[in-house]
């Protein structure tokens, strides 16, 4: 019964899991729209304060494995990894497996699509930058300009 109750969990965890990782991406989407389509810098920081949410509600959900890790039946997967172990401890249980699965998809996919995020914002925030130097060389070059009795309008 214990083993069940174990099993069960586990897969309430992960698919908990999931479904969050699947909201996160869904933010690092809307991140990259932000940036990337309409540069709107408050959307983006919007979105971030939603995704930090996100983040803390993972990891509370990561210290619910608590219960998980301090059964008799799981304790000793330190060197398997904990996903690993509950494969070898539910070798017959069919849908274990498919979460597992699916819960490692949507991290490698959260990866990919934060680190695709992190350098769209690198390359608006150098475009930025650009434009910054440019408007004050622009405005530099008027004054001068201005100085020397020329007229701007």
């Amino acid at each position: 019964m214990q083993d069940k109750k174990i099993l069960d969990l586990s897969k309430e965890l992960i698919s908990r899991e999931i479904k969050l990782c699947k909201t996160l991406r869904t933010m690092i989407s809307r991140e990259l729209e932000a940036i990337v389509l309409d540069g709107n810098m408050d959307e983006l920081f919007n979105i971030l304060e939603k995704k930090d949410e996100v983040l803390s509600e993972l990891q509370l959900l990561a210290d619910g494995w608590r219960d998980v890790l301090s059964s008799p039946t799981v304790n000793n997967f330190a060197p398997l990894g904990l996903r690993t172990r509950l494969l070898e401890l539910y070798p017959d249980d069919t849908e274990l497996p498919e979460l597992i699965q699916e819960s490692r998809d949507i991290a490698d996919s959260i990866l990919k699509a934060e680190d695709n995020a992190i350098s769209e914002l690198e390359r608006y925030k150098s475009d930025l930058r650009s434009q910054m130097a440019s408007r004050v060389q622009g405005r530099n070059a008027a004054a001068s300009y201005a100085r020397m009795g020329g007229s701007i309008i």
